[in-house]
């Protein structure tokens, strides 16, 4: 039998063994926890956002396999604006915005308008013989080359490089030199091929750049072009032919912007047609729309109501939201044209929600059996901060979406590999806490670790995350495009059934 002096020594060493282990298992936790939390404290905070958005960056269940996409598509003339339009011998005393350009000294006012506001915008030239003049002189220009160009050919380029599992068939006017331009893996159809490329002009500048009295505040680009296919009546016919023949699960539509130069009733039976042809895809297929710079208030209106009501996606810049605003009279409409630097987050989260909840009807003013808030998703983006905003059950996997956009705008415009975190070409343009949505009363309080914030605003989900913008681009044209594609693909769709407005 134990002794009485025994059995307490024994629970005791017992005790003992237990704390010590209790010890040892804490320690190696602790010591990990703390290499952790110093490996992170060592980052620098352009490396810390980077990785966040990695560990945000998850594959949806289900990827789009096969997307079809279109219609514009042309070469880029990239050159340096300020020395073209210092080489056209045309005098500008002040900037001033053109819906259309007819004259070379139309171009030099509307590129100083935009210049001084640091904005990027795009024009028509009505001119063919202005544009072939305008042409010439950028083409001697010593800092000239051509890319790919027209949304449709830069989103399809995209995502055939960074997507190689998914099929991508491109719906455009194709010329010889787009023909090699574009990723070979992206499929053509022969029925909409041209002999000769439709060619853009990229008046590209830089921040600091002067012209004649004006200083550019940041970096942006002005595009002005002279179509005669992207917004043809063939090309249209044809995309949608290969919606039908192709069956993709994902469409993309983009070029609706270049319709604005056609005349009324030319562009008026290209959007019936455009919103018939919609009404034709199958429902659990969703649609895309790039939309892109507008400048002509009641075709722009047309767009929203003809068109946004019909397709499950939006992506859009802050030149082109803000615009929508100023000619609906909508929340901030002072704000267009945007000045330099972008708008204020709480007025863009205004902008958006009201246009969730102001164009979910039809022309004629119908309401939907829904509701009138629009069953989209949107994907904003500007220099220095993107959100996602979705209504409805349709969309998922935003987060992931957003960080993959983010992640590309500053590694393009800075020319960065894509295993590469240059944080030396990178910066972070956002203050350490501001106001995200004024009703809701939400802040935002800057973690580099964790940049992305979300939140609800009735039945609206908001997701937000600040960009790193480059300090030295080395492009500026196509960003928008490549942010778009890129989130897009990221992003999950799945819809239950078919709408009640369809």
């Amino acid at each position: 039998m134990f002794s009485e002096t025994f059995v307490p020594s024994i629970f005791s060493y017992k005790h003992r063994l237990l704390h010590l282990s209790v010890l040892f298992f804490i320690l190696p936790y602790w010591y990990s926890h703390y290499n952790e939390q110093h490996r992170l404290s060592s980052y620098s905070v352009e490396t810390a956002m980077f990785l966040s958005w990695e560990r945000a960056i998850v594959k949806p269940g289900a990827m789009f396999k096969k997307v079809v996409i279109g219609f514009n598509c042309n070469v880029d003339l990239i050159v340096s604006g300020v020395r073209v339009v210092d080489a056209l011998n045309t005098t500008c005393s002040e900037g001033k915005d053109q819906e259309t350009l007819e004259s070379l000294a139309d171009l030099h006012q509307t590129f100083a308008h935009f210049f001084q506001r640091g904005a990027a915008a795009e024009r028509y030239m009505s001119s063919e013989e202005q544009f072939n003049l305008l042409v010439t002189a950028s083409e001697a220009s010593t800092r000239s080359h051509h890319h790919i160009g027209g949304n449709a050919a830069l989103m399809a380029d995209r995502i055939a490089a960074n997507f190689p599992s998914t099929e991508v068939y491109l719906v455009g006017p194709i010329g010889p030199r787009s023909q090699a331009l574009i990723h070979p893996s992206v499929k053509r159809t022969n029925s909409t091929r041209i002999l000769k490329d439709e060619l853009h002009v990229i008046l590209e500048y830089k921040q600091g750049e002067i012209l004649g009295d004006w200083v550019a505040p940041s970096s942006s680009r002005f595009i002005t072009s002279h179509d005669h296919f992207s917004g043809s009546m063939v090309v249209m016919e044809m995309f949608f032919k290969a919606i039908a023949q192709f069956r993709p699960d994902l469409v993309i539509i983009t070029g609706v912007h270049l319709l604005e130069f056609q005349s009324r009733e030319m562009r008026q039976e290209k959007m019936r047609l455009i919103k018939r042809n919609l009404l034709q895809i199958n429902p659990k297929t969703p649609i895309h729309l790039e939309l892109g710079s507008l400048a002509d208030e009641s075709f722009s209106t047309e767009v929203i109501n003809k068109i946004l009501p019909f397709v499950d996606s939006l992506g859009i810049n802050e030149q082109e939201l803000t615009f929508l605003s100023h000619i609906a009279n909508g929340p901030h409409m002072e704000e267009y044209p945007v000045q330099a630097g972008t708008v204020h987050v709480h007025k863009v989260v205004e902008m958006l929600h009201w246009l969730l909840k102001t164009y979910g009807r039809d022309s004629t003013g119908q309401v939907y059996i829904e509701s009138l808030q629009l069953k989209i998703l949107i994907h904003f983006h500007c220099l220095t901060y993107h959100i996602m905003v979705s209504s409805g059950t349709d969309w998922s996997n935003l987060a992931a979406g957003l960080a993959a956009g983010a992640r590309i705008a500053g590694r393009l415009s800075c020319n960065i590999g894509a295993n590469t975190i240059d944080s030396e070409l990178l910066e972070i343009r956002t203050a350490a806490n501001f106001v995200l949505d004024k009703k809701m009363e939400k802040h935002y309080q800057f973690e580099a670790h964790n940049p992305i914030a979300s939140w609800m605003r009735e039945d609206v989900l908001f997701v937000f995350t600040p960009v790193l913008v480059c300090r030295l681009p080395s492009k500026t044209v196509g960003i928008d495009d490549a942010i778009s594609a890129t989130g897009l693909l990221y992003s999950q769709f799945y819809r239950l059934g078919r709408p009640t407005h369809w």
